[in-house]
């Protein structure tokens, strides 16, 4: 029995460790298989690339633009690890929102988290464009199969 536990322990900690993206495609931030199969859902935690939007007034269509084709990225990395029964594929787009500056830290507070667009795709179609969106420039447009759903708002920058 105790065998079974540590091994389910196991089984569990790998499934929801983040999944390294290799160097030369690296997304900012952790990204987490969620569920395998299914309708099977990545996390990114993309709180890096949205300081940055911010910190660098992206306006809103570009940084848009961007979370997409990062999301894309990190859908790329992370199908590998999809079962093939999974009928569809999401990435979350998510970030943590801050707050003033606590005096007594000096540090900003934490807010939460905010879910800011889910990039969907059915697997049918992810393996049907594998070449086409895998080489993606931030110019070219994602495959129309790719559903970029925004649920939630960018801070103010």
């Amino acid at each position: 029995m105790h065998a079974s536990i540590v091994s389910s322990v196991l089984v569990l900690s790998l499934a929801l460790a983040p999944t390294p993206v290799p160097a030369g495609e690296a997304v900012p931030g952790n990204v987490v298989l969620a569920r395998a199969s299914g309708d099977a859902l990545a996390i990114w935690d993309a709180t890096t690339t949205v300081a940055l939007i911010v910190k660098n007034k992206v306006p809103d269509a570009a940084a848009n633009d961007e979370l997409e084709h990062d999301a894309a990225r990190v859908l790329a990395t992370i199908a590998p690890s999809v079962n093939k029964s999974a009928k569809t594929l999401g990435v979350q787009v998510v970030y943590s929102k801050t707050g003033d500056v606590s005096p007594v830290y000096g540090s900003p507070t934490f807010l939460g988290i905010e879910t800011y667009a889910t990039l969907t795709v059915t697997m049918a179609d992810l393996r049907a464009h594998a070449r086409a969106w895998k080489d993606l420039d931030r110019k070219t447009p994602l495959p129309a199969s790719f559903a970029f759903k925004v649920t939630g708002e960018l801070p103010p920058h």
